[in-house]
């Protein structure tokens, strides 16, 4: 897990996969993460949070929570969320310097933006998939979303 304060938003990077069906299940691990937060890193946790899941089925899940600004919630100390689920594809942005085989066999590439992205085309194992998130920093959301839309394939 990594964990990244970006202003007034959390961003989770968990390599782990659960069921994003089932909204108690996910209700529950939220209220259970702000807990940990809050004991952990000693952070005030409460209001009403906007929180988007994005799954991969390679990755994992990326979370991002932002707190809105509602006095209410501040006030009576009390956790509110609202809990959008998007699963799409991860691509990986890539310095073309350290690509090495063994990853490239495992995904597709793209050029957007004059910048090389990678997308995991089949299951790839662990190592390999630790070595591309060492070399790499994940894309998704509406920045993946442009990388599939007007990333042009490419072969290396």
């Amino acid at each position: 897990m990594k964990f990244v304060i970006d202003n007034n938003k959390f961003i989770v990077f968990l390599n782990k996969k659960f069921d994003l069906d089932d909204k108690l299940k996910l209700e529950k691990y939220f209220k259970d993460l702000f807990y940990n937060l809050k004991n952990k890193y000693n952070m005030e946790v409460n209001g009403y949070y906007n929180i988007n899941v994005y799954a991969d089925k390679y990755y994992g899940t990326i979370i991002e929570m932002e707190n809105e600004d509602l006095e209410y919630y501040t006030y009576f100390n009390q956790i509110d969320m609202e809990i959008n689920v998007f699963k799409s594809s991860f691509y990986y942005k890539v310095d073309y310097s350290f690509l090495d085989q063994d990853i490239l066999n495992k995904c597709f590439c793209y050029k957007y933006d004059d910048q090389i992205y990678l997308k995991i085309k089949d299951s790839i194992d662990k190592i390999t998939l630790s070595k591309l998130l060492e070399i790499s920093n994940v894309s998704y959301g509406e920045e993946a979303e442009m990388i599939a839309k007007y990333g042009k394939k490419v072969k290396i």
